[in-house]
């Protein structure tokens, strides 16, 4: 049966000013002859029945028809409305894979701006997860075009991107979206490459010996044997035991009268594996607090930090807020913030109660410590902390519930190069101009190899798709967990600074999200900025735009005095938003680093302490979530994250 591969189905788009790979398959050894537009191509299939043309490049086009015809049988194939445009490749982990309609307006008003028409430009290929492990042929996907019914389904960071593109170059932009949430940059490389990477090479010959012994067959689950096998999610909803009643409440767990005495205690934040309970179900925490006089009938805000996963809280007995329904996984780290009214705000001892009800994994008042207070609604600095003791009592044991877990192979996204022959392998070699790539954050663990990791996905991909130094960018990954000017010990400055240097080895330039994070979320949801930073960058890098598209990047650093001297590239316009330049740290030759202080002068900063008379080494925006860092340039890039010893790793 004559068949076309999926990205070449209705509402294609095929990039522009370069030859266009089109492939299917039909009958072994036949003729096979396509049109597209007014250009006809001919060519043969292989034994196994794959056929290939590559029509000669073409300018911008729209509401094109593709046609395929094999005269031997007489089948034929057509595909319509496809255009020519940019086409990009979007992938990586669940900051791209970020749907439109977790947006925090939901998605509205991209779904407006496409009932609008102001999208029309825009079109994507959505590739369906897949883990299989034989490299696949085709994907299970289709072409939309944006429009309020479609663009939910879409990732918003390839959208922002996409929409960007298409109003400054006036062309039909195609993305073909492969990304998969919490997955290793490991399992979106090819095997060549791989086996060349000595830090991988010994465990990728462990688990290939592994998924080819008798014995792993024989322990999968039945789900992933089945044909077509089924993706099977994180978690098996379906066998979880429903949410248990409440029984807490009738026995008076949450009025402040009742005695929990006898209850144990432990210090919160935490999660609650850390003091013992190794199980899944309800749990109550219960704290006192004293309400001063002063604040009798106001109106208080009472914030408690993640509580994972659902919760129901209550303020001396009564019910003041509640998040999570069902078996929703998305709020176990997002901060509860609930108004208790004033009329129930009497001065005296009074009890908070939270039932914590956690289905899988593990449950607790998580935090951090400075999201725990208590305070009147419009005195928000006048705060009682609730980070501290709390008494806690099991109300439901369900057991410990786990999530479902596959050995890695088959139906594990997590399994060495199975996301590139399932989701990357079946798209080359279509015509692409580039590559966006947000991911990083599953591979914090192994920071330390992350940048060869990268430098090696970034050739292997290059070479797959045979259109030379074609360009990747990546999203430097969004500030998340507390806010810190420094931190020695923390991962993700390391995997930032891994994709700087994989950037620079390969000529392309990086989007930075680091202020563009969220302290509780380590998915934020301001994937405008981040879609924006990309399109500008592959403005900059491969269209020609003139404009910047780049933050401040480190150059280099010379001494001056009790000085460092640093100099940066992309830095025309250096700035500090909000006054003094932070987030600077400076060491001496004994290795600790000291706070900075930091003046600009040209396109360098001029950074000193009065702690340190020798500087040799200095750092910048060097922590999980260094949101005072506040140094950008002229077309309001903030400078990307450094140290200028990274050899002290």
């Amino acid at each position: 049966m004559l068949k076309l591969a999926a990205i070449f189905g209705d509402n294609a788009v095929l990039q522009r000013d370069r030859a266009i790979p089109v492939w299917g398959w039909c009958a072994p050894y036949r003729r096979v002859r396509a049109t597209l537009g007014t250009v006809k191509c001919e060519t043969r299939s292989g034994a196994d029945g794959k056929f290939l043309f590559r029509f000669p490049p073409m300018q911008p086009a729209r509401n094109l028809e593709l046609k395929v015809f094999e005269p031997e049988s007489g089948e034929s194939v057509v595909a319509g409305n496809l255009a020519v445009g940019e086409v990009w490749l979007a992938s990586g982990q669940s900051n791209m894979e970020f749907l439109t309609t977790a947006l925090a307006d939901g998605g509205a008003a991209l779904r407006e701006e496409a009932e609008a028409g102001r999208l029309d430009r825009v079109r994507m290929l959505t590739v369906r997860r897949n883990a299989l492990l034989t490299p696949e042929q085709d994907v299970d996907a289709q072409w939309q075009i944006a429009s309020a019914a479609t663009v939910d389904g879409w990732s918003a960071v390839a959208l922002y991107f996409a929409r960007t593109l298409a109003e400054k170059l006036n062309v039909t932009v195609g993305i073909l979206s492969s990304s998969w949430g919490g997955t290793i940059a490991e399992a979106w490389t090819s095997r060549e490459t791989l086996v060349r990477n000595p830090d991988i090479a010994p465990d990728l010959e462990q688990y290939e010996r592994s998924i080819n012994r008798p014995e792993y067959w024989e322990q999968l689950l039945p789900e992933l044997l089945q044909i077509p096998t089924v993706q099977l999610e994180p978690i098996q909803f379906d066998k979880l035991p429903p949410e248990p009643p409440n029984s807490g409440v009738e026995q008076g767990w949450a009025q402040t009268s009742f005695d929990d005495s006898g209850w144990e205690r432990a210090v919160m934040p935490a999660q609650w594996k850390a003091f013992g309970i190794h199980t899944n179900g309800t749990v109550w925490f219960r704290r006192r607090v004293e309400i001063p006089e002063e604040w009798a009938g106001r109106d208080l805000t009472l914030s408690l930090g993640g509580v994972d996963k659902h919760d129901i809280t209550y303020f001396d007995g009564v019910e003041v807020g509640r998040t999570g329904t069902g078996y929703e996984t998305i709020h176990w780290n997002v901060c509860r913030v609930y108004r208790i009214p004033g009329k129930l705000v009497k001065p005296g001892i009074r009890t908070l109660a939270v039932r914590d009800y956690s289905f899988v994994y593990d449950g607790g008042l998580n935090g951090p410590a400075e999201k725990m207070t208590l305070c009147p609604a419009d005195a928000p600095r006048d705060f009682i902390p609730l980070s501290g003791e709390w008494r806690f009592h099991i109300e439901t044991d369900l057991g410990p519930a786990q999530p479902l877990s596959t050995a890695p192979g088959l139906g594990n996204p997590n399994s060495y190069s199975i996301l590139f022959d399932s989701m990357i392998r079946p798209l080359i070699p279509t015509a692409l101009r580039g590559v966006i790539w947000y991911q990083g954050e599953s591979n914090q663990m192994r920071a330390n190899q992350y940048e060869r990791l990268m430098r090696d996905l970034i050739t292997d991909w290059r070479f797959h798709f045979s259109q030379g130094e074609i360009p990747f960018l990546q999203v430097v990954l969004a500030g998340y967990r507390s806010v810190t000017d420094y931190d020695p010990d923390a991962n993700w400055p390391l995997i930032r600074e891994a994709q700087v240097r994989a950037a620079e080895a390969t000529g392309n330039l990086v989007a930075s999200a680091v202020d563009a994070g969220d302290v509780e979320d380590i998915h934020p949801k301001d994937k405008e900025t981040v879609g924006r930073r990309l399109a500008a960058a592959a403005l900059a890098q491969i269209y020609g735009s003139g404009e910047e598209g780049s933050g401040p990047l480190f150059r280099s650093v010379t001494r001056s005095g009790n000085a460092l001297l640093v100099s940066f590239d992309h830095a025309d316009g250096l700035n500090a938003r909000g006054g003094n330049v932070l987030g600077f740290r400076i060491a001496g030759s004994d290795g600790e680093f000291h706070p900075a202080e930091a003046v600009i002068a040209g396109d360098k900063v001029a950074v000193s302490s009065p702690e340190v008379s020798e500087p040799v080494a200095v750092r910048y925006a060097w922590s999980d979530n260094p949101a005072m860092a506040n140094l950008y340039n002229a077309a309001g890039f903030p400078a990307l994250p450094f140290r200028s010893d990274p050899e002290a790793e």
